[in-house]
């Protein structure tokens, strides 16, 4: 009998945010990742009251998109605020990436967006921040 093995898993799902800057990128991953967490978003009806600072770093561009997916992950199940958008900057400082600024978003609730699914955390598979021509692309899969 064996008693160890590896097997497939096909649960995880790609999420990816484009913009004309770093920024945007990140900022527009937040909401491939909202429609993921909830069920509906009428997004004429988005109240970006919330607001949350951020600060994480990382030496590459690619795990900085990981630690910050997982931090907006963290505060959604902490505090219940689905958060929309990053507004603030990307540096490169001292051979470190430093994302800062603030998290914009609405608190959530069920009656309003409904359940998607659970969203256990961003991981390095596929995970990928590049420029194309003159448009960023930020992408990662989340486990679910």
């Amino acid at each position: 009998m064996m008693k160890f093995e590896a097997f497939e898993h096909g649960a995880d799902i790609g999420i990816r945010g484009y913009g004309k800057t770093l920024s945007e990128a990140f900022s527009n991953i937040l909401k491939a990742l909202v429609t993921l967490l909830v069920e509906k978003i009428d997004w004429k009806e988005i109240n970006l009251r919330e607001k949350h600072s951020i600060k994480v770093e990382a030496e590459f561009l690619d795990e900085l998109l990981v630690i910050f997916i997982n931090k907006v992950l963290s505060l959604f199940y902490l505090e219940k605020v689905l958060f929309f958008e990053f507004k603030g900057e990307i540096e490169e400082k001292n051979g470190k990436y430093i994302l800062k600024g603030e998290l914009l978003g609405e608190n959530y609730s069920h009656e309003k967006f409904g359940y998607g699914v659970e969203v256990k955390g961003a991981t390095f598979t596929m995970a990928e921040v590049k420029k194309e021509k003159d448009l960023w692309v930020a992408q990662c899969v989340v486990d679910v």
